[in-house]
């Protein structure tokens, strides 16, 4: 699709035993946004690893499947696989932006792999290739995650995706979610030495939001989650992920 055609859909992707509507003023308020700035908008709320209805246990397993026994297998992804068919059920020409809370953020990623790697096999060049491989051709995609585990994300990738954690008000990290999961892995320098790097899979960019509260409060609207200027967890939350996104247009 041609990014000149201002199409786009938006998947929120929650985390585990998430409350059914969790995600909804987000999804209201970014469809807002980008309805203003001219776009054709569609949203669609899913759950990798189902709702606060279903058994925790179960989701907690498939979420730690996917945060290590699948991080460099995408195709083995549970929630990854869940939120590839549905963005291919909807077989639309319209820039796909994933938006994911908790494990959501992860199960965006392992998706976009998935349906790169579906495209590259089309294009005649097999699937379950090495991590990392490029598509055949550009695959246009935006990734958000919010209070996400940090999971490998592949070179090609690196530059659609925003990573965001909460920060409290003396500076330190607030969201206990983000220590999980790993971007660390080998890094050959410029001198041939081969080096261990905490960020040689991690995004390219990292923003720290000064939210109240922790990780399920970045999506919260009214007293107590209000700064000092009145402004809530959600306005700030909304007002990095709308910054970052224009930035990416003009890349």
């Amino acid at each position: 699709m041609s990014l000149a055609d201002k199409k786009i859909t938006i998947y929120l992707l929650a985390g585990v035993a998430t409350a059914p509507l969790f995600m909804e003023g987000l999804r209201q308020t970014m469809e807002a946004r980008l309805q203003q700035d001219g776009w054709l908008v569609q949203s669609e709320l899913l759950y990798p690893y189902g709702d606060w209805s279903r058994k925790l246990s179960g989701q907690l397993r498939e979420l730690s499947h996917d945060l290590w026994r699948a991080r460099t297998r995408p195709l083995r992804s549970i929630g990854g696989q869940h939120v590839a068919a549905a963005i291919q059920a909807r077989s639309e020409d319209s820039l796909p932006l994933l938006i994911g809370h908790s494990g959501g953020g992860v199960a965006a990623v392992h998706a976009v792999q998935i349906l790169a790697d579906s495209m590259t096999a089309a294009c005649g060049g097999g699937t379950g290739r090495q991590f990392g491989a490029a598509p055949c051709r550009p695959f246009p995609h935006r990734i958000v995650q919010i209070g996400s585990p940090k999971c490998p994300i592949p070179e090609w990738m690196r530059e659609s995706v925003l990573y965001a954690g909460a920060l409290n008000a003396k500076g330190k990290p607030s969201d206990l979610v983000t220590r999980l999961g790993s971007w660390s892995g080998w890094h050959r320098n410029e001198r041939g030495n081969t080096t261990w790097s905490w960020k040689q899979f991690a995004p390219s960019t990292i923003v720290h939001l000064p939210v109240l509260g922790g990780h399920p409060d970045y999506f919260r609207e009214s007293s107590p989650y209000l700064n000092k200027e009145g402004i809530p967890n959600m306005e700030t939350t909304v007002q990095a992920i709308w910054e970052w996104f224009q930035s990416t247009l003009h890349t």
